[in-house]
């Protein structure tokens, strides 16, 4: 907390300083309140501006529209703090600890947001993963067998695809430079992402191999013990153990059909969801600050989200 009073005052400083550009005109006076609301607003905006490598060498683009917000121009602000810094009652340190205890505050609220849909990904991503083929045990010991070794997964749909499986090829197998091979196919016809890869021999051994399916592929491939063409197979003796193909839906995907499956309608989109849980917690209000762009010409509404405040608080 100390190290953001520090970096409030800063912002005191910066924005005293901006009273050199501003012009004068009859002071009035600003009450604590408002004062703490723009220390906060300050802070906000340059913690957001400073995570987008935005900060403007000109301050007042950042402060002198937060002032505004507040029905004050620079030099009042700076006359209010001077006044304040004579008083003995307040200090400017008494505000700042209040502007950072609130900052805090709304820091904690976020984390528990940010838990929430955290967890909301886990519960939608468990409940969306899939064994699409499983097979405990396949022992191949004559060559008419060798089609167990062959699997194929159709109908896919966009996701994620591991295919894993633990070998053995035994001392009495006669083949050489045996592999596995994976590809999937597109249209039923084009292959696409072919992956071949050589098995060990005389050992215990495991294989694993992800795949990323999107629309285009409709099958999934897998030949567990793959000899090229200009090889002679020969008599096999291989084990395969726990041959599994698990599918995983992308994560709006699974939080869309989640939200679908809960509450009996559709989500558009995976912030969609998670603002629903957001709602649920009494909103913070954030600053809209109207700041100049870089080229400007033109003028844009800066707002702080409150999960980027958070983010960008956690690397400060």
């Amino acid at each position: 907390m100390r190290q953001l009073i520090d970096r409030l005052k800063r912002l005191s400083i910066a924005l005293v300083m901006c009273s050199i550009v501003v012009g004068c005109k009859e002071d009035k006076e600003i009450p604590e309140e408002d004062l703490i609301n723009i220390f906060h607003d300050a802070f906000i905006a340059n913690a957001y501006l400073a995570k987008q490598g935005a900060i403007p060498n000109d301050s007042t683009i950042i402060y002198e529209p937060i002032l505004k917000k507040y029905g004050y121009t620079v030099e009042e602000f700076r006359t209010a703090l001077e006044e304040l810094s004579a008083r003995k009652s307040a200090r400017v340190s008494d505000l700042l600890t209040k502007a950072s205890e609130r900052l805090e505050a709304e820091a904690a609220i976020e984390k528990k947001r940010i838990v929430v849909m955290d967890t909301i990904d886990h519960i939608a991503k468990r409940e969306y993963t899939r064994v699409m083929y499983y097979d405990s045990l396949i022992h191949v010991k004559r060559m008419r067998d060798t089609t167990k070794l062959r699997v194929s997964i159709k109908d896919l749909v966009p996701g994620d695809y591991t295919v894993s499986f633990e070998y053995h090829i035994d001392t009495l197998d006669e083949n050489r430079n045996s592999r596995v091979e994976l590809y999937l196919l597109k249209n039923d016809t084009i292959e696409l992402k072919r992956h071949t890869q050589m098995l060990v021999r005389y050992r215990e051994a495991t294989f694993t191999r992800l795949f990323n399916v999107d629309t285009m592929m409709s099958e999934l491939y897998i030949n567990m013990y793959y000899h090229p063409k200009n090889e002679t197979s020969e008599k096999p003796d291989v084990k395969i153990k726990n041959l599994k193909v698990v599918r995983v839906l992308p994560l709006a995907t699974s939080v869309d059909s989640l939200y679908q499956r809960e509450l009996q309608f559709r989500m558009f989109d995976v912030e969609g969801a998670r603002r629903l849980i957001i709602d649920t917690i009494s909103p913070i209000k954030f600053p809209t600050i109207p700041v100049d762009t870089l080229n400007g010409n033109t003028v844009e509404l800066f707002r702080m989200d409150p999960m980027e405040w958070y983010r960008v608080r956690q690397h400060e």
